[in-house]
């Protein structure tokens, strides 16, 4: 058989023609085929010296620049917020502290002269206690509470009215004491979602543990300081027809309640509420209250 000369060199072409894509593919971007990663890594993969992205950060590297993520505000703690919403009613339960102050000019004001041992300003001088349970929406609240106070003052005090004569003088002791149920309406003006000025007033009415008040008249020996301890004792101006030891409770068997405030109400904490208020009513009054709001 006769063999064609050009035979070997077309055989040889072929082989190579074969070969070809293979030994492109491996020569990268000279070749057809794609490039593998630097260093093998897989598709996908972070490159060397880099920390890898969560699928959120991932998320937001795509949607903002630098500057936006730099300027995005952090989020924001739950138990650190204060503010209130407007249409969300809140609740609280806490302890009261209420401090009642009569002082003699105050009584004086109706016609009445007024002597003590001590010469104190201030006749009525208590701190009530209890506890409260207050409703609140937008600004609003509601608070009722159940507590004791004490409208007593510390051993005699003498009365007499400006139109009597100057033995005219009987000694009073008070020992009022009762439960007090009360409510108050108050309105609060925010500066701040941690401060705000409140205003309002409370209404209730008072259970008398205590609601003696006993006239004496007063011994004229002991400066009208002191009861008559005899009957007569016309020396000591003390006559039979006067008060001796006569016990007079309340006209209406409660203690009505009813005054007018003014203050400052702190939010330390989303769960916390601090008031601090004066007012005036029976006497003056001045208060701090606290509430864990739920």
């Amino acid at each position: 058989m006769r063999v064609n000369k050009c035979a070997p060199f077309a055989l040889a072409a072929a082989v190579a023609a074969l070969c070809w894509p293979a030994s492109a593919q491996d020569d990268g971007p000279m070749g057809f085929g794609e490039e593998e990663p630097a260093g093998n890594a897989a598709e996908g993969a972070p490159a060397e010296g880099e920390e890898e992205l969560t699928e959120e950060d991932a998320f937001l590297a795509g949607k903002k620049t630098e500057e936006e993520k730099l300027l995005a505000a952090p989020e924001v703690d739950k138990d650190t917020q204060r503010a209130e919403d407007p249409k969300k009613a809140y609740f609280g339960v806490g302890p009261r502290l209420r401090w009642i102050m009569i002082p003699r000019w105050f009584i004086g004001m109706f016609g009445v002269d007024i002597m003590t041992r001590d010469d104190r300003h201030l006749l009525v001088n208590n701190v009530g206690a209890g506890a409260e349970f207050t409703y609140r929406k937008d600004g609003f609240d509601v608070t009722a509470a159940v507590w004791y106070i004490g409208l007593n003052w510390d051993g005699y005090v003498s009365f007499k009215d400006q139109d009597d004569g100057p033995n005219g003088w009987e000694v009073v002791q008070n020992d009022l004491r009762g439960i007090m149920l009360t409510v108050d309406f108050l309105w609060s003006t925010s500066f701040t979602d941690w401060l705000a000025i409140i205003y309002g007033a409370g209404l209730g009415i008072g259970i008398p543990i205590n609601s003696d008040f006993v006239r004496t008249e007063a011994s004229a020996s002991s400066g009208h300081l002191e009861p008559c301890a005899t009957h007569p004792d016309e020396a000591n101006d003390c006559f039979d027809a006067e008060e001796y030891g006569e016990a007079y409770g309340l006209p209406t068997k409660i203690i009505p309640w009813i005054n007018f405030m003014f203050g400052l109400r702190f939010k330390p904490h989303r769960h916390v509420a601090i008031y601090v208020d004066a007012g005036f009513g029976i006497g003056f009054q001045a208060g701090v209250r606290g509430a864990y709001i739920f």
